[in-house]
This record gives structure tokens, C-alpha cells and sequence, in this order.
């Protein structure tokens, strides 16, 4: 993830534009230009100039974990030794069970939010993390009803 908090500026073609991708990404152009009343050419130009600039990420699907056998959501924070913090951080997102890595302030130094099949795997995964040197402790929090989880922001 880039570290570019420069503000991109957008108007309400742009913003439209994003509105309606957040809401499907696989919506056509054509489809849109004839919705927005503007040419494929501009929509075109616009959504490039978006991903240039980093406003959009990349296109990805939004999966319901549970259809896949990850039933079990849970919160970890942990405690990480200061002078490895951000080795830690890279070191943790790459790893398959977590899907969000948040650096926070606080008693605790990072938030992870991770998806397991079952309880045994999250216990492994603790026994694991807590093995590593740079963690000095963790507070687990397991999920049990989830009521909304969408990386979706309202533009």
C-alpha cells in the first residue's frame, strides 16, 4: 500500500465514476457513459487517470469467507517490540489468515483482523505469532455475529 496521502482532486464525473464502480466493478463503461451522459472516451480517460493516480487499487471481488470455510473472524492486538514494528507489519500482511493490518495507538501497537476455519487453526496461529520475538504479548478477540464488513466507504 502506498504511503501517498496526497489528495487527488475529483469532480462529480469522477466521483460519480467511483460511486458506481464501488458498487459494481464490473459495470461496462458503455454502460455507464450512456447512464452519466458522458463519452466511453471520457469515462475512460477519467478511470485511468483514478488508477494513475492511485485513487483506485485495483478491482477485486468481495467474497463471503464463510462460503469458503472461514467461519471464524477474529480481532488480535498485539504488543510488538518498537524497534521492529514496521518489519513486523510488513512481515504479518503477507501471511494467508489476516486480511487487515491497522498501526495504532495505544496500549497495543498493531490491530490484525484474520479469518480461520476453525478454532484450532486461530490457536495455532496465536501459538505461532507469540513465538515470533518481536511480539511481546496479544489480546485476542473472537467475532461472533458480523454485522457489517465491507471495505466500501461512501464517497
Amino acid at each position: 500500500m502506498s504511503n501517498n496521502k496526497k489528495k487527488i482532486d475529483m469532480d462529480a464525473i469522477d466521483r460519480r465514476l467511483l460511486i458506481e464502480l464501488l458498487r459494481d466493478a464490473r459495470t461496462s463503461l458503455r454502460r455507464l457513459s450512456e447512464e452519466m451522459n458522458v463519452s466511453p472516451a471520457t469515462l475512460h480517460n477519467r478511470l485511468t487517470r483514478l488508477v494513475q493516480e492511485g485513487m483506485i487499487r485495483g478491482f477485486t471481488a468481495l467474497v463471503d469467507y464463510t462460503k469458503l470455510g472461514y467461519s471464524l473472524s477474529a480481532v488480535i492486538m498485539a504488543k510488538v517490540d518498537g524497534k521492529h514494528l514496521v518489519e513486523f507489519e510488513r512481515e504479518i500482511a503477507n501471511t494467508d489468515n489476516i486480511v487487515a493490518v491497522y498501526d495504532v495507538v495505544g496500549e497495543y501497537d498493531v490491530v490484525l483482523i484474520a479469518k480461520f476455519k476453525n478454532v484450532e487453526d486461530l490457536d495455532n496461529f496465536l501459538k505461532q505469532l507469540l513465538k515470533n520475538p518481536k511480539v511481546e504479548r496479544t489480546y485476542t478477540s473472537i467475532v461472533l455475529n458480523t454485522v457489517k464488513e465491507d471495505p466500501r466507504v461512501r464517497v
